[in-house]
């Protein structure tokens, strides 16, 4: 039993487990002992699994979508699931979905003096065959059912273990049904179905259409999978024929339903460079592959026909259009997550996606937590790499990465209930030169949970503990284009204080998220002359020697961050190289948080291409620019300081 209080609501829950049950009953009552309603109220429960592959709720979150809707969902469970385990969370009351179903919430009000009560079930299961949750509803709200079993084998067969039977409703993923020793079992409620067979990088069978009656005993024989095919990958550079780390992704083909049978991206090898040999569904694939695309590549993409049981070789040059390390810009994915609490992403392959995406420097910030690190650092190694370290202290109303973290240390599980004050002095604690303000106006985000007490009017503290603190040192610029963010960190500067920016992408699934968010897409670059070591890039970082970017490349003849004399009035010339491989749009000459200047470019320009803009400061100021390319991503710098004289 657990006790604890919203502001004057009580809330009272009970976890039950019986003897010899793999089902935790959940039943909370929520009491208003206010004078007054509170409304819009979210309430109910969340699963969320640590590692695994999310299912959602049959027919509203299929796939990796994560809507929020009202319409009528096929079941009132939700699922995660890996080859050996499955959670199902029962809640019949919820009309509420977030996060791929881990989030399940009855929208309310609760008057004065009123109670409400919830009651929920988490289904623990020992095997991925999510029939057992659609089991337990028949068993729970005793709906009319009928049995559905048979064999699951290849085109040749042979019978197959661990395969599936896929069954979906009214055009949508349902569930599906394990198999042991190629045999599966299944009940389900009375309706109409199509089911079809899957198996680990086997090509699907066809849908058979299935109608199941009350009482009924249904025998299929699905025998139409066909064997793998191998497929070994070589990304190389088109001028040098020297291997490149690369991202591969199924952009039209098959992709396994079930997420353990088969990937649909793939990142080459951290001991072979540039190689990958997959297991694949035979049939027709256009794969697209990213060698750092968007920053120093373009994406490239091949097609293949794959034959079952037959091996397959497929060499892909990729020309580099770009190399800033040349010219001593280092860039790093400053917000990235592995398979820690919410994450789904092992260390290895958050180090593989992150050399795919052709970062110079290795980045890891779990939600408070540093576990994964000493792994991060080790594999690092492996391919000479720097690692920088990292946590997110997490809050409810906002979430700050601290780094360098040192590597004796651990965070304090006590995070959630610190003021903002006392969690930069834990990050402190920890070791970090660097507190940065994570998606400042997202989720968690603290300048947005600032301005919600601004907005309502309850007063400084109401909802960030200890309120505004300028204890931080940079500002995250996500891969969206936020202009709020902007706005502040102008504002900021026109104050005097250099909280510069910092970009991560905030990843948490390499395997799911889309390209265009993929690890990477939005980093820091930083201006670190001779050796790069950990402790010369934040420094670097911390100066404002750095821009953040989703594409474009800037080399500033002036180093940003710097202080500049200038006599009064006179003229000043800012010289500038730009360059981005989708193609050039604009610059944007920004001083004290306006738009000064603009320069527009041809729709084919990828090469380096000088930007320059003449200015006559009359008192101190700032200039910093905003460059977005042919595809909608941007640059943005941090200022160069102009002092008068």
């Amino acid at each position: 039993r657990t006790r604890r209080d919203w502001g004057r609501v009580e809330v009272d829950t009970r976890f039950g487990v019986r003897a010899d049950s793999n089902i935790v009953s959940i039943q909370t009552r929520m009491t208003n002992r206010g004078p007054s309603a509170v409304a819009n109220l979210t309430t109910g429960y969340i699963a969320w699994p640590d590692g695994g592959q999310l299912f959602g709720m049959p027919g509203l979150t299929e796939g990796d979508a994560t809507p929020i809707s009202e319409k009528p969902a096929l079941a009132n469970w939700s699922a995660s699931y890996d080859q050996d385990w499955a959670l199902g969370l029962h809640t019949p009351f919820s009309d509420w979905v977030a996060y791929t179903g881990r989030d399940r919430y009855l929208r309310h009000t609760l008057a004065a003096g009123e109670s409400r009560e919830f009651a929920a079930r988490l289904q623990i299961e020992d095997s991925a065959d999510l029939s057992r949750f659609v089991q337990n509803e028949i068993d729970t709200d005793k709906l009319a059912f009928g049995r559905v079993s048979g064999r699951i084998s290849n085109d040749r067969g042979q019978l197959i273990d661990k395969a599936a039977a896929v069954i979906r409703s009214k055009g949508s993923l349902y569930a599906w049904a394990l198999s042991t020793d190629g045999h599966f079992n299944a009940v389900l409620p009375v309706g109409e179905y199509n089911i079809y067979a899957v198996a680990a990088n086997h090509a699907p069978g066809a849908y058979r259409q299935l109608k199941v009656t009350e009482g009924a005993n249904i025998e299929l024989d699905l025998s139409d999978l066909q064997a793998p095919g191998t497929v070994e990958f070589s990304i190389v550079d088109q001028a040098s024929n020297q291997p490149l780390d690369a991202m591969i992704s199924i952009a039209r083909g098959y992709k396994p339903v079930i997420k353990h049978f088969g990937k649909s991206r793939f990142f080459t090898e951290l001991g072979s460079k540039g190689q990958i040999a997959i297991s694949i569904a035979p049939g027709p694939y256009r794969f697209d592959i990213s060698a750092a695309g968007g920053f120093a590549s373009q994406i490239q993409s091949a097609e293949l026909s794959v034959t079952s049981t037959e091996n397959m070789e497929l060499t892909v040059p990729i020309e580099i259009l770009a190399d800033p390390a040349e010219q001593h810009w280092y860039s790093a994915d400053l917000h990235h997550h592995s398979d820690v609490l919410d994450g789904f992403t092992e260390p290895e392959f958050v180090l593989r996606s992150q050399l795919a995406a052709g970062v110079d420097i290795a980045f890891l910030s779990d939600h408070d937590s540093i576990i994964n690190n000493a792994e991060m650092a080790r594999l690092a190694s492996t391919r000479d790499l720097v690692f920088i370290g990292c946590t997110e202290l997490s809050a409810s109303w906002a979430h700050f990465n601290a780094y360098p973290i040192d590597s004796d240390k651990t965070v304090n599980p006590e995070v959630g209930r610190l003021s903002v004050q006392e969690i930069f002095a834990e990050g402190r604690r920890l070791g970090a030169e660097v507190i940065s303000v994570n998606h400042p106006y997202g989720n968690y985000g603290y300048f947005d949970s600032l301005q919600q007490e601004t907005d309502g009017d309850a007063g400084p503290g109401s909802l960030v503990p200890g309120g505004y603190d300028p204890g931080f040192d940079l500002i995250e610029i996500t891969r969206e284009h936020v202009p709020q963010t902007l706005r502040r960190a102008w504002g900021l500067w026109n104050q005097g204080k250099p909280a510069y920016f910092a970009a991560g992408s905030d990843v948490h699934d390499v395997w799911s998220v889309a390209h265009e968010d993929a690890s990477g897409s939005a980093r820091s670059y930083v201006h670190v002359p001779g050796e790069l070591t950990v402790d010369k890039y934040v420094a670097a970082l911390k100066a404002g020697h750095a821009y953040a970017s989703q594409g474009p490349i800037i080399f500033p003849e002036v180093m940003f961050g710097t202080e500049l004399p200038h006599a009064t009035g006179d003229e000043l010339v800012l010289n500038y190289q730009l360059q981005a491989v989708a193609g050039l749009e604009s610059v944007t000459l920004i001083e004290q948080g306006k738009e000064r200047q603009s320069l527009s470019f041809a729709t084919d320009i990828t090469q380096q291409t000088p930007a320059s803009f003449t200015v006559r400061p009359e008192q101190d100021t700032w200039f910093s620019l905003v460059v977005a390319d042919q595809q909608g991503n941007y640059a943005y710098s941090n200022p160069l300081w102009v002092k008068t004289k």
